[in-house]
């Protein structure tokens, strides 16, 4: 249901959306245009928590078959670990992250109407 080119994009948008909605803030004459990239980006934040929720029920750690030994060479990259804890843990981070930058583009749209 939840296609992930497009978890992808809502993702990133949500993440550097923030970048333009800062600029479009100091430019007053972009009113118009910023409640709009607001209310687009406020979006992304809900089907990305919403795409998380619906990962967690079925979500398969791509690396569950791994043996500890392939484990630890991935880890032993730089950041090796954290990335695998991301994996791992990718539909609780993609939920938390899509419930806090929903929160944060409903507060900052709800200041500016």
């Amino acid at each position: 249901m939840f296609s992930t080119n497009i978890l992808t994009v809502t993702v990133l948008s949500s993440l550097f959306g923030i970048y333009l909605v800062e600029y479009l803030e100091s430019k007053m004459s972009y009113h118009q245009i910023f409640k709009i990239v607001l209310l687009i980006l406020l979006l992304f934040s809900i089907y990305n928590f919403f795409g998380g929720l619906s990962m967690i029920f079925d979500w398969e750690d791509p690396l569950a078959n791994a043996t500890p030994e392939q484990r630890g060479r991935a880890a032993a990259r730089r950041r090796g670990g954290f990335v695998l804890l991301i994996i791992e843990y990718w539909p609780y981070i993609l939920t938390i992250f899509g419930a806090l930058w929903s929160f944060i583009y409903y507060s900052a749209f709800k200041k500016r109407s």
